[in-house]
């Protein structure tokens, strides 16, 4: 048996060896006796170095094209070093064998080649961290109707102060909150109610709502708002009021924590006295908002906004609110604001300032 793959190994070197080293186009059959001797002697001798290991011979096919006939000498998790038939030894890398074919000797059974194993490759972690991302993340609704109603949220509060003694009184405080947001546009909805009695007579009965509405034109930056307000306040004589206005703000501060955006724009103000006639006319609005979430489940809000007549700035409104909201248990949270509300030229007999401090209890959706 070892003869008969001895034998092989030297044919095939005879056939292989004219395409390696060609004589002017002659094969090595066509070479002097002398010279084709000493090139048989030499192949035996190699051959037999070569086949003194048990190891059987085998073709090595690259990925480049070669083909290499040689035993394996040693193998590692990397590379292969196997020694050829000219008796050097050479390393081929694991990465480039595309396979191995053992040499079939004529009465040998043919062996199945056997692919070389593909070198394991181990995901980059950027890779394997977004996957995990992906598979907590949820998907998102795939229609324009799911996506649209995905990104409402809201919340109701409710407070009530009472004091007993000298002068009994008792104000009940109700409000609510909502907002929605759609790619760059972004809406804000919020009602307040406030009713209460001090001694018997009424001390507080009034509603404020408004509406905004508003696009980033410019991502980050600068956005265009739109806002409607409305409402009424019987202690003040204010039978009802309206605005309607609109302008540009700009980002000032945005990050995870903290956001400072301040705007300009006009409005259109009509307030309808009990008392006197009616009053119509044209403000300019200058607006601040500041939020800033001081740990966690604490946060503190602060809005202000100072609009003078534009025919006479020594007539203007202004109304600052600030309160901080604790998020105490769940989506339960614990409020405390500050309204404050000045006209400098309101209703006969009605004092200029409207302060109110209101504590509650809310719950978000």
């Amino acid at each position: 048996m070892q003869n008969k793959k001895l034998l092989a190994l030297i044919q095939f070197f005879l056939q292989t060896f004219p395409r390696v080293f060609p004589l002017n186009g002659h094969k090595i059959l066509s070479m002097k006796p002398y010279f084709k001797h000493l090139v048989l002697a030499g192949v035996a001798i190699c051959s037999a170095s070569l086949y003194a290991n048990d190891a059987p011979p085998q073709v090595f096919q690259l990925k480049n094209g070669d083909r290499i006939t040689g035993i394996i000498q040693t193998q590692s998790e990397t590379e292969v070093v196997a020694l050829t038939a000219f008796g050097s030894t050479i390393t081929l890398p694991l990465d480039q064998i595309v396979s191995r074919t053992p040499v079939v000797v004529e009465g040998d059974l043919p062996e199945v080649e056997v692919p070389a194993p593909a070198p394991e490759v181990v995901p980059a972690p950027e890779a394997v961290a977004e996957a995990v991302e992906a598979i907590e993340e949820p998907t998102e609704p795939v229609t324009f109707v799911g996506k649209f109603f995905s990104n409402f949220g809201g919340e109701l509060q409710f407070g009530l102060d009472a004091g007993y003694g000298a002068s009994d009184y008792m104000n009940y405080f109700g409000r609510v909150k909502a907002n929605h947001g759609f790619e760059r546009w972004k809406s804000m909805w919020d009602g307040k109610l406030t009713y209460g009695k001090n001694k018997g007579e009424p001390s507080a009965d009034k509603l404020d709502t408004s509406y905004r509405l508003e696009y980033d034109a410019i991502p980050n930056k600068l956005f265009i708002y739109g806002q409607p307000t409305g409402g009424y306040d019987n202690i003040r004589d204010i039978d009802y009021y309206y605005t309607i206005g609109g302008g540009l703000g700009y980002h000032i501060l945005k990050k995870d924590n903290m956001a400072l955006d301040a705007s300009a724009g006009a409005s259109y103000q009509s307030y309808h006295y009990a008392t006197e006639k009616t009053r119509n006319d044209l403000f300019i609005d200058f607006g601040e908002s500041f939020t800033w979430e001081i740990v966690k489940d604490l946060n503190f809000v602060q809005k202000l906004t100072f609009s003078p007549k534009a025919e006479d700035w020594n007539v203007y409104r202004m109304i600052l609110e600030a309160g901080v909201s604790w998020a105490f248990y769940k989506n339960m949270t614990f409020n405390f604001t500050l309204i404050d509300k000045y006209d400098s030229h309101p209703a006969k007999g009605i004092d200029k300032n409207d302060l109110q401090l209101v504590s509650s209890i809310g719950l978000k959706f």
